[in-house]
């Protein structure tokens, strides 16, 4: 049997990623912490227990007192040493006098110690050290991801036959290919979707000067092709909410998501993803929702991408920030988050992404919008292997 140990933090993704990989072997998990983690414990061990391994919260006192502190992880270790089980020590958490203290003690014992280091999520032993380093396998899943981090999420069931799935990328990626020529048919596409919407019925007359845009006719072709709508006497009707929604800007996501399957194919770091991930969080007495457009985890880092069809003239920064603070709330440190915009973006934009860490492909880049997510998925590090 082995146990291992290991500190709850802020960012405890490292404490529960090598527990799922099918090569370490990991028969428990202690969670040292303190009486204030009790809730972060709760989550984490909602993820092991259903995997047959069992989880133990283990108190030590809220202070800086290295003495108390250090005392009571020895209580701990000489428990473990009574027990006659082997133990592993993880120390990729904790805060620093937490942790030292905690090396110092497991370090006595000759206990095998190991970190997962964040960008290549590898298994590094510290102790002994004669032990080769390993790639952590990509197990986690989303809504395990947004489970340590407070959240609970909703994954759309995927009713779209593959058919009709494959035949909406091609015609987002054709779309997206003449994203600039097809701006302004788009836009309007956009508005009578919304007009739909806000009378709540699928089909909208057009103006006699919309009839005329050559743009939005080759658009109205498009969709009454892949049977989405039909359009006669200058009324659109959409075949379903589904269409609508579509029309609405869901096609960019579509885009996204279909890319993101396709890719995953050819880098198997990708291990989970989803399109329209409905996003729960408790903020005191209220439940707060966001959808994420895509969600995906990579190399067991969470990535979210914000879709807008739409232009950030009134709403720039807020959309920026938006996504920044749900990036860092939702999957911690090693996080990243995209935004695919279709409508060209601000050089004010374009810097306050940068300051705020967030990837951009924008509409001059969205004809080749599977090089661009293939080459930042890579980014976030891991190898590129077939996992059994």
């Amino acid at each position: 049997m082995i146990t291992h140990v290991g500190i709850i933090d802020q960012d405890p993704v490292r404490l529960i990623t090598p527990l799922l990989d099918h090569g370490v072997p990991a028969d428990k998990m202690i969670f040292i912490g303190t009486e204030a983690q009790q809730e972060q414990y709760d989550r984490l061990s909602s993820i092991l227990l259903p995997r047959n391994i069992k989880a133990e919260f283990f108190i030590i006192p809220d202070s800086i007192n290295i003495t108390s502190i250090r005392a009571r992880i020895i209580e701990l270790a000489e428990t473990l040493k009574a027990a006659q089980t082997e133990i592993w020590f993880n120390a990729s958490c904790g805060l620093r006098h937490r942790l030292l203290s905690a090396y110092e003690v497991f370090r006595t014992y000759h206990w095998p110690i190991y970190v997962i280091e964040p960008f290549s999520d590898e298994m590094c032993w510290l102790y002994p050290a004669d032990r080769e380093q390993q790639q952590v396998e990509d197990r986690i899943q989303l809504a395990d991801y947004l489970t340590i981090f407070g959240a609970r999420c909703e994954l759309p069931e995927n009713l779209v036959p593959e058919e009709l799935n494959d035949q909406l990328w091609e015609l987002g990626q054709r779309w997206a290919s003449s994203a600039l020529e097809l701006g302004p048919g788009l836009a309007t596409l956009n508005y009578l979707a919304t007009t739909c919407r806000k009378e709540q019925k699928l089909d909208v007359g057009l103006s006699e000067k919309q009839q005329g845009y050559k743009e939005l006719g080759m658009l109205l072709n498009d969709l009454e092709e892949t049977g989405l709508a039909t359009y006669h006497n200058g009324i659109l009707t959409f075949k379903h909410e589904e269409a609508r929604r579509f029309a609405n800007g869901e096609w960019l996501e579509n885009l996204v998501h279909s890319t993101v399957r396709a890719i995953q194919s050819d880098l198997p770091t990708i291990q989970d993803h989803s399109l329209g991930v409905q996003v729960y969080r408790q903020i005191g007495d209220r439940e707060v929702r966001n959808e994420l457009d895509v969600a995906t985890v990579v190399n067991n880092k969470l990535h979210i991408i914000e879709c807008k069809t739409k232009g950030m003239r009134d709403d720039g920064d807020d959309t920026l920030y938006k996504l920044e603070s749900l990036r860092d709330l939702l999957g911690g440190l090693q996080a990243r988050a995209m935004l695919v915009s279709f409508r060209p973006l601000r050089h004010h934009d374009l810097v306050r992404a940068q300051d705020l860490g967030l990837a951009i492909i924008g509409p001059d880049q969205l004809g080749d919008l599977q090089t661009h997510l293939h080459s930042w998925f890579k980014d976030a590090g891991g190898q590129s292997h077939n996992i059994a």
